[in-house]
């Protein structure tokens, strides 16, 4: 599939939309002024305008990525606008960005952009954030393959050096295990002993988040829960979570770049529930090393501040 076939079946709605466009246009002419309607059409062209699908530009992730608070039990992210944001001219604009941006990023321009970049829609850091300058892992809710009760998952996260594997779908989940399995014979996923190995450090941790995307693969994600097990080793059972995507809006997860449904996401969390550093789709050898050059850099910055 080409970014020119995306575009197209993308801008088909927009063509749709063009059509409401010019019906809102009639009723503007018969029911505003002249001035009111002009700028009323001028924003809705704008705004149809910016939601064609823009061609994906893999970066380097510069600035933390994550959240401005701590995660706390309760929090709902909430996405659009409260009756009284309605009125206010900043936030309706926000917003309206906001729409813009979700419509422009369909579900075949995540396919497309997958194929594109094998995964890898951006650059990791070449060293962990500081500590100062992180911002925080989200709130999410969760069961594991240890309980079926719904828990906190930054409560796993608080008090460990946390790697934070993310994933939605197969593709994701095969591809994310490249990070902890390398030429040697390492293979982290299967026993994480050696990260601890170490007298004195804070104590590390594998922590997996399988996404699901709706209900009905939700149903399947639990139907299948004794073949996951099987898969998964028993001690990191209580730190393998099943979540709905959806607790995160589409503008929370933009902002945490984990919005594509086909990659994967490592993300490294300090004990305070920062992210520290973040990678994407599968590992080379390079990059391999570069994640647990972090991991053990964030032990050695924890034993020295203990």
């Amino acid at each position: 599939m080409t970014f020119k076939s995306v575009v197209l079946v993308e801008l088909t709605i927009t063509h749709s939309l063009t059509s409401v466009l010019n019906n809102m246009s009639h009723f503007s002419r018969r029911y505003l002024t002249g001035s009111a309607s002009l700028q009323f059409l001028g924003r809705l062209q704008k705004h149809l305008a910016n939601t064609a699908p823009k061609e994906h530009v893999v970066k380097e992730l510069v600035r933390p990525i994550g959240l401005a608070s701590p995660p706390e039990p309760q929090v709902k992210y909430k996405e659009g606008n409260s009756v009284r944001e309605l009125f206010d001219d900043a936030k309706t604009t926000q917003r309206a960005r906001e729409l813009e941006l979700q419509f422009s990023k369909g579900g075949l321009y995540d396919v497309y952009t997958f194929r594109k970049t094998n995964g890898k829609l951006f650059l990791s850091p070449p060293s962990f954030w500081k500590q100062e300058k992180a911002q925080y892992f989200p709130h999410l809710v969760g069961r594991t393959l240890a309980s079926s009760q719904f828990q906190d998952i930054e409560t796993t996260l608080l008090g460990k050096v946390s790697v934070v594997r993310i994933f939605t779908s197969a593709a994701g989940d095969s591809l994310g295990k490249s990070y902890f399995k390398s030429e040697e014979d390492v293979d982290y996923l299967k026993n994480e002993s050696p990260l601890n190995s170490t007298p004195g450090t804070v104590q590390t941790q594998i922590v997996e988040i399988n996404f699901t995307e709706n209900k009905l693969k939700a149903l399947f994600a639990r139907l299948a829960m004794g073949q996951l097990r099987s898969g998964v080793p028993a001690e990191r059972h209580s730190r393998y979570f099943l979540a709905d995507r959806n607790q995160l809006p589409f503008g929370i997860r933009e902002q945490l770049q984990i919005n594509n449904l086909y990659t994967s996401y490592v993300l490294v969390v300090d004990p305070q529930l920062k992210i520290r550093w973040m990678g994407c789709g599968g590992a080379d050898k390079k990059e391999f090393n570069l994640l647990w050059r972090c991991v053990r850099g964030l032990q050695k910055e924890e034993s020295i501040a203990q």
